[in-house]
Order: structure tokens, then C-alpha cells, then sequence
């Protein structure tokens, strides 16, 4: 099959979960014999910028960066090179659904849109009143254009069936499990193994670095809290965050450098997760394959991946703090329950050889070349 994937910033992932998701499916497409093609942001990709990496061929088209421009742009110019500057495809599959007005294109010449929902963006805090109507406006169009609808969790599966009785597909992330240890790149940071609290995400409200920062601090606990991510935008909310004044917090920045966040994880004494939009996570799925305690933010998703076995927490004044107590007295019963219960269910659930074979699969069904698809949970 001839498949186009859009959404992305880039390739090898530098920044988001959809280029971590991209980074790991499109290889498995391509190394089974599909011409699989992605469309990259400049920025965000390799400066030599490879024509392909790993059998998958690489398109570079420019866009204005920003906040609210970089990502509509590069996926309209994408979608009008998809169209004019490429042989049709037989599966256009679209990462999120900011943009969805830029394919109509697409749904009239029928061209098979598989869209993939990702959560529910327009909620996220950082969006302010026209660009959530823009994004609530999107996802309408997504619905009406998309021939199939993809949920990269039941819950969101649900969600859709219960507020627009529409059905979508169930096809999920995954995790790479690690177990290989180098305590010398956590010693670069100036870290000691075993004696810091992570948190690795983007610095945005949704994800609710704030109220981890707050519990922590009312915490008397012996271990730093380190935080690795950053914003690709100026952000008011990440400037204050860096404001907190506790000599226990230290902030990295991003962490690029192939295999660092690994190792950052795997030598954690715990691992903070407060996402709450989106719906199957590749962060939360990274730390569990990595085997960490996760503390993670009471939401259906969340729940979901980890299938009870983290400890959660709300954000109510006190909840993560309690729990942060509680790990840190019971930290050795929890070693022996939780992380390896974790590492067990990313190799049953949310291994990227799954979600290859998956999308695989039901792309074959959506070009007709099998009778039907049977989601596996």
C-alpha cells in the first residue's frame, strides 16, 4: 500500500507523542513492504534532512512557527503537496484532528481519510476562547470527512459513541521495554540514581506540572524532583513554573539525545504523570516500559493504560502529596508489586511490534484487501 501520514512535527521524534508515534510505526509499515511517506516540520527534523530514515520516505515543507500557526499551516501545505505533487495514495492517515478543514480536499475527491482523534484538544487549558471554538469546529469537521475515525484508547472510543454516536477504531501506542542501565548519563545531569522524582512531558497546563510542583513542595521527601520538557513556544505558564522556589526542583529542559530519557526513567525513584486530555499516552507508556512507580493523575485514560497498577492521585489540595507519603513509605513493597506489572502489560497490550501489526491490518481492510478488521485488546 502507498500511505501518507500527516500531523507529525518530524522523524526521529524530537518533541511530541505523535512524533514518537510516527518515529516507531512508520518503520514497521515500511519494513513490511508498504511506501509509506511523512510530512516533517524543518525544525523539528534532522539538519542534514535525509530524504528517508529507516525505509520511510521524508517530505520537509515549511510553515510559520508558533503557537497557533506551525502546525495548521505545515498540514495545509501538506495536504495540498499530497494532492498535487504526489501519486494518489491509498490510505491518508491524519494525526489529530486540528486541522481536519485543510483535508476537505481529500473527501471530495475521495481519497480514504483515516483520522486519528487523539484525545480531546480543544479542553487543553493553553487555548484561549477562538482557538478552542477553531478546534471544536475541526473536530466537527473531522467526524463529517473522515471515513474512519481512530481512538487510540476505549475510553475516547467511548466518548465519541456516547457524544456523537459515531464509532471509531481502536488502534493504540506503544512502549519500547528497556532494561539496559547507564548510570553515567544520569551522573551528566548531576543526578544520583534512584534519589530524584521525574516528571518528562511538554510544558503545558493540561499535563499540570503546577499542582506536581505544588504537592511536591509540601512534601518533606529526601529526593529531587526533575523535570524534563520544555515549550516551543514562549509560555507564561512554564516561565512561572520555573519561579518555584524549593532547591529540590531542578529543571532540564528537553532531553533529546537518543537514549537519555530512557535512562532518566529507569533510574527514577518515582514517576509523576499529570496528563488529563489526552487518550493513550506515549509518555505514561514509555515510563511504564520503563519500570517505574508511576503516581499518576486520576482520569479515565490514565486508568485505562495503567490497568491498576500505579498509585493515583486528584487535584485537590493534599491528594499527590498523601500519595508521594505513601510511596515513600511503602517504596519497597511497591517495587516488588508495580513495575514489573507494568513491563508485563506493555508487552501484552502496548508493544510497538502490536500497534504495527495492528494499523497494518486494518489498513489492509480500509483499501479491501481483507473482509473485515477484529480489534485486539
Amino acid at each position: 500500500m502507498k500511505i501518507a501520514i500527516f500531523g507529525a512535527r518530524g522523524i526521529p521524534a524530537k518533541w511530541g507523542g505523535f512524533d514518537t508515534f510516527v518515529t516507531n510505526l512508520a518503520p514497521r509499515l515500511a519494513s513490511s513492504g508498504h511506501h509509506v511517506t511523512v510530512f516533517c516540520m524543518p525544525k523539528y527534523s534532522l539538519p542534514d534532512k535525509p530524504k528517508m530514515i529507516d525505509g520511510v520516505h521524508l517530505v520537509y515543507l515549511p510553515t510559520i512557527y508558533g503557537k497557533f500557526t506551525e502546525t495548521f499551516l505545515h498540514e495545509m501545505l501538506s495536504s495540498i503537496y499530497a494532492l498535487f505533487m504526489m501519486r494518489k495514495c491509498d490510505i491518508y492517515y491524519v494525526l489529530g484532528c486540528r486541522s481536519s478543514v485543510v483535508y476537505l480536499p481529500h473527501y471530495i475527491l475521495r481519497r480514504i481519510l483515516v483520522i486519528n482523534t487523539d484525545g480531546l484538544d480543544w479542553i487543553r487549558r493553553k487555548w484561549g476562547r477562538f482557538a478552542r471554538n477553531f478546534l471544536r469546529f475541526n473536530y466537527w469537521v473531522a467526524r463529517k470527512i473522515g471515513k474512519h475515525l481512530v481512538s487510540d484508547s476505549y475510553e475516547l472510543k467511548k466518548y465519541y459513541i456516547e457524544n456523537y454516536n459515531r464509532e471509531t477504531v481502536f488502534l493504540t501506542n506503544g512502549g519500547e521495554i528497556v532494561e539496559e542501565r547507564d548510570p553515567s548519563i544520569v551522573e551528566k545531569y548531576g543526578l544520583v540514581p534512584g534519589e530524584y522524582c521525574l516528571v518528562a512531558c511538554r510544558m503545558e497546563p493540561e499535563n499540570n506540572i503546577d499542582i506536581i510542583l505544588r504537592e511536591f513542595c509540601r512534601t518533606a521527601l529526601p529526593k529531587q524532583l526533575v523535570i524534563a520538557g520544555g515549550a516551543n513556544y514562549r509560555s507564561p505558564y512554564f516561565e512561572n513554573l520555573k519561579k518555584v522556589d524549593d532547591a529540590r526542583v531542578i529543571f532540564l529542559g528537553p532531553v533529546y539525545e537518543e537514549g537519555h530519557i530512557e535512562q532518566l526513567h529507569i533510574h527514577a525513584y518515582l514517576y509523576l504523570h499529570g496528563h488529563e486530555v489526552g487518550g493513550t499516552n506515549p509518555s505514561l507508556l514509555k515510563a511504564m516500559a520503563c519500570g517505574n512507580i508511576i503516581l499518576a493523575h486520576d482520569v479515565r485514560f490514565n486508568r485505562e493504560v495503567l490497568g491498576g497498577n500505579g498509585l493515583l492521585w486528584d487535584k485537590s489540595e493534599g491528594s499527590m502529596q498523601s500519595r508521594l507519603e505513601d510511596a515513600h513509605a511503602n517504596y519497597e513493597n511497591y517495587r516488588k508489586l508495580l513495575p514489573q506489572k507494568c513491563i508485563e502489560r506493555i508487552r501484552t497490550f502496548y508493544s510497538w511490534d502490536k500497534a504495527g501489526i495492528d494499523h497494518e491490518l486494518f489498513f489492509r481492510w480500509v483499501n479491501g484487501e481483507a473482509d473485515r478488521y477484529q480489534e485486539s485488546f
